[in-house]
């Protein structure tokens, strides 16, 4: 039986109707983006990242245990924009290093989870994963589109740290961030990012 693999596709949202100066800077950006995290998580990285179609991201992993991660460190380094993060977990028919020269199911899934995604104005979205997911992923997407700009930039921060971490990344104090996490309740948020977490990170 084929080993199967997580192909994670990044894709900014309404890329194409920012300015063509704000778009070049996405899109150098992501380059940018793309060498960091390929050396940040070489060691668990089947294929590395690379830009395609301009201002979007994609790699392959061997296991989903790096997404929740990875995912929230994609949108940390790259705020200006909101991105669809969608993964396909199934099998790899033409290995490589590169990603955009790979091919197989799990980057069809991935990609068809990432046209659902759109349809659904969702910024997590699976395919080939355990049903029980689609719910959880729903709940994120629908609280990401309820919080400001500014209280989606401290909810990643907060994901990948802790309290003073986001308030040194985002240079302000660390009342701010309280503040910010007490209006989002995020206890209740925590513990629901606890369970999709666990439920993602056994497929």
């Amino acid at each position: 039986m084929s080993k199967s693999y997580v192909a994670l596709i990044a894709d900014a949202i309404a890329s194409r109707e920012l300015p063509p100066a704000a778009r070049a800077r996405l899109q150098a950006d992501a380059r940018a983006a793309a060498k960091d995290l390929n050396q940040r998580y070489r060691r668990v990285l089947a294929a590395r990242f690379a830009v395609t179609l301009g201002d979007e991201l994609q790699c392959l992993l061997p296991t989903p245990q790096p997404v929740w991660h990875l995912a929230h460190d994609l949108r940390a380094r790259l705020p200006t924009v909101d991105w669809v993060v969608a993964c396909g977990r199934e099998r790899l028919l033409r290995p490589s290093r590169h990603g955009p020269e790979m091919d197989g199911p799990c980057f069809h899934a991935a990609r068809a989870a990432m046209d659902r995604g759109k349809r659904q104005r969702q910024v997590f979205a699976f395919g080939g994963f355990a049903p029980a997911l689609e719910p959880l992923a729903s709940y994120y997407s629908a609280l990401y589109w309820s919080w400001t700009p500014r209280q989606r930039r401290a909810a990643t921060l907060l994901r990948l740290g802790d309290q003073a971490a986001a308030a040194a990344r985002l240079d302000v104090d660390r009342s701010a961030i309280s503040h910010l996490a007490r209006r989002m309740a995020w206890p209740l948020v925590a513990a629901g990012d606890k369970m999709f977490r666990a439920l993602l990170e056994t497929g």
